[in-house]
C-alpha cells in the first residue's frame, strides 16, 4: 500500500509520557499541509520539567487568549509552569477525546493509503503518540510505522551530522513552538527532502 506521511509535532511537560503529559498535538499531511489537526490537552498530572515547560508554553493558543501574563512568560521571574498546567486543566480537552478525534482524522485523510508518522525525531513525538493511543484507545492507527525526517535527510546528504535545519523555506512557515505551526514547517521541509530523494542520482 502506498504511504501517506503525516507530520506530527508534540509539546509536553517533560521527557517521557505517563510521568509527564502531552500538552498539545499538531499534525498535517505532507504534501497537503492545509489538511490539519490541532488540540490542546488536559494534563495527566502536574509533574513537569521546568525547561520543557519553558518551550511547551510558547505556542499554546489558550495562553494567547488569556492575554499577556508574566507567569506565562518563560523569561519572567514570575514564570509559573503550574499555572499553565492548571489552565489546561480547565480549558484543555480530555486525552481520550483528543486521541479518538486524531484517529478519526488520520483515517479520514489517508483512505486508500498507509498512514506513516513523520517527525524530527520520531523517538520523542512518536513515543508520546504511541503511549497516548495505547493507554486511551488501545489501538494506534500508525501501528509500528514511522519515519525520522532528520535521519532520511542525513542519508540523502551522506552526512551524519546534518539535519533539516539546513533546508530554508520561503514564505511564512516558521518554528514557533505551536505544535501545528511546527508540524507544518516540518512537513514543508520533508516535502523538499522527498523531492530531492526522488531525483535520479548523478552519475
Amino acid at each position: 500500500m502506498v504511504k501517506k506521511y503525516i507530520s506530527v509535532d508534540v509539546e509536553s511537560s517533560g521527557t517521557t509520557p505517563g510521568k509527564y503529559s502531552m500538552l498539545s498535538l499538531g499534525a498535517c499531511i505532507v504534501g497537503e499541509t492545509s489538511k490539519q489537526f490541532y488540540r490542546e490537552i488536559k494534563p495527566l498530572n502536574h509533574n513537569y520539567n521546568h525547561e520543557a515547560m519553558k518551550i511547551a508554553c510558547l505556542g499554546l493558543d489558550c495562553l494567547r487568549e488569556l492575554g499577556y501574563r508574566k507567569k506565562h512568560d518563560p523569561k519572567s521571574p514570575d514564570f509559573s509552569p503550574l499555572d499553565i498546567l492548571q489552565t489546561l486543566d480547565d480549558v484543555g480537552q480530555y486525552p481520550k477525546k483528543v486521541m479518538s478525534d486524531f484517529k478519526d482524522w488520520i483515517v479520514s485523510v489517508t483512505q486508500g493509503f498507509r498512514p506513516i508518522l513523520a517527525a524530527r525525531p520520531t523517538m520523542f513525538d512518536g513515543m508520546f503518540i504511541a503511549w497516548y493511543f495505547d493507554n486511551f484507545l488501545g489501538e494506534n492507527p500508525f501501528g509500528h510505522s514511522g519515519e525520522d525526517i532528520n535521519s532520511m535527510y542525513r542519508g540523502y546528504a551522506g552526512d551524519i551530522n546534518t539535519n533539516i535545519d539546513r533546508i530554508k523555506l520561503q514564505g511564512q512557515a516558521k518554528h514557533t513552538h505551536n505544535a501545528l505551526d511546527d508540524a507544518v514547517e516540518q512537513a514543508l521541509k520533508f516535502e523538499q527532502v522527498l523531492s530531492m530523494m526522488a531525483k535520479p542520482a548523478k552519475s
